[in-house]
């Protein structure tokens, strides 16, 4: 597919304005450039933008386009650069889209009933059969069966797929692992996007321990007959030329943080569930290639921890403490209702379930066996010395100690709390823990290196912030 796309674009509220302009491929996503404007509202005259995303349809050389999820990324400009809010040829338009439909006109409610996609690390997460890569084969070849898992509603299938060439001197038999999803009750591309193909994504990367890229994404609508033509399937972000190369094999199959093809059936509706309640934490800890410093990393892994124990556990409903404190200051007199209210609360954040608590039963929920090998002992000054780290850098809090300024801890805060979240939403879904989780870690490079770094030293960095609770290390 050409990065490059020519024609005319309109809303659907108004396709009878329809302006000129390209469609081009941008570091990160889509970019529409017009010469001219859409009858949109673009904002206020203060140049704020403050407008929700829209829809735009298209067409390049007789093929349909849908662009969804559309923002206005500067003002309509004239050929002086004055900035106004009427539309003529004469001016510019660009737009930043979010998500590209090619071969029809949809919107963001349109409901699909099937799709079938790619990601790249499947075939070494999920290896079907013995054929690896393009090979000549004389005998006939019959791919594996398909592995079936049951969703609600619907069927997720993930299996092989043979592509033959044959040419004058060479024959050749390339398998391509795919997936496909069908629901009775349809779903919108929002709905396949954070229900099936998201997680399973996410599910990949860890698996192969790299950023994965999901191609080949095509859906069919609920309706796909049309009168005198065949089925209807869209292609959604279809990619430029070459497909995205796979991951180099780092680690034998089967792979350690990946469940056994036995288990996959009930594996994967968990961890799609899972993945609808635990959106953010797995957000934080897929593998992909991040920016911003260390600190602001740190702080997004950190409140992804706090918000996984939340998910995961029920938060207590009664405070007694905090009610008896409320009762006495009532019968004091000395304290309006206000001032009652604010230290009720304030108490119940003080004895309440605190972020060092959390961030050790995350950790603890894995097994005795998995901190000890994870932490080498040291669970405990690990989870009081990275919520020490967070409260300083996130509130402010004064922190002479220096422990959250050094960049040892940072670093080795950061990766446990990723690699903690990452083994207990794997364990939520079905993975095994204890002894069996700790056998499987032995495998996997990253999470060895991790067991054994020694940037962060624990219980020195535990003493460091209060000698009094943590003695000096031996």
């Amino acid at each position: 597919m050409s990065s490059e796309h020519h024609g005319a674009w309109w809303t659907p509220d108004a396709p009878d304005l329809r302006v000129p302009g390209s469609l081009t491929r941008a570091e990160g996503g889509w970019r529409l450039s017009l010469i001219g404007a859409l009858m949109v509202n673009s904002g206020g005259w203060d140049g704020l933008h403050l407008v929700p995303p829209h829809t735009i349809w298209g067409s390049c050389h007789g093929v349909p386009y849908t662009l969804l999820q559309c923002f206005l990324d500067d003002d309509v400009q004239g050929p002086d650069h004055s900035v106004t809010h009427s539309a003529s040829d004469q001016w510019t338009m660009t737009w930043r889209v979010g998500q590209l439909v090619r071969g029809g006109e949809i919107t963001e409610a349109t409901r699909f009933s099937e799709a079938q996609f790619e990601i790249s690390g499947l075939p070494s997460w999920w290896p079907p059969s013995g054929l690896r890569g393009p090979q000549a084969r004389s005998e006939s070849y019959t791919p594996p069966d398909d592995v079936n898992i049951p969703l609600d509603e619907g069927t997720l299938s993930i299996g092989v797929r043979k592509n033959r060439h044959f040419g004058r001197r060479v024959r050749s038999l390339h398998e391509r692992v795919m997936a496909k999803v069908d629901k009775s009750s349809g779903f919108t591309l929002d709905q396949l996007g954070k229900e099936i193909v998201g997680p399973m994504r996410a599910l990949v990367a860890i698996g192969v321990d790299e950023p994965v890229s999901v191609f080949n994404l095509r859906v069919v609508p609920e309706d796909p007959i049309v009168e005198g033509g065949p089925p209807r399937s869209f292609a959604v972000d279809p990619h430029d030329g070459e497909e995205p190369e796979e991951p180099a094999p780092a680690m034998h199959t089967p792979l350690p943080l990946s469940p056994s093809l036995d288990g996959m059936q009930s594996f994967i509706p968990a961890w799609l569930k899972l993945a609808r309640s635990c959106s953010v934490p797995l957000d934080a800890v897929e593998p992909r290639r991040r920016s911003g410093s260390l600190q602001l990393q740190l702080l997004d892994v950190v409140n992804a921890a706090e918000t996984l124990h939340r998910t995961l556990h029920e938060e207590p409903t009664e405070h007694p403490l905090a009610k008896r404190v409320r009762e006495t200051l009532k019968d004091s007199g000395d304290f309006n209702s206000a001032e009652r209210r604010d230290v009720h609360d304030a108490v119940k954040v003080f004895v309440g379930i605190t972020l060092e608590k959390r961030l050790l039963a995350l950790a603890e929920e894995l097994g005795s066996e998995v901190c000890e090998w994870l932490f080498n002992g040291a669970v405990r000054p690990w989870a009081f010395v990275t919520a020490r780290i967070r409260n300083a850098l996130s509130h402010g809090f004064t922190a002479p100690d220096g422990v959250h300024e050094d960049p040892g801890a940072l670093a080795g805060a950061l990766y446990l709390t990723e690699a903690v979240i990452t083994l207990r939403l794997l364990t939520e879904a079905g993975l095994p823990s204890s002894t069996t989780l700790t056998s499987q870690l032995d495998r996997h490079p990253g999470m060895r290196s991790l067991a054994k770094q020694s940037i962060a030293d624990w219980p020195a960095l535990a003493h460091r912030i209060n000698p009094k609770q943590w003695p000096q290390p031996a």
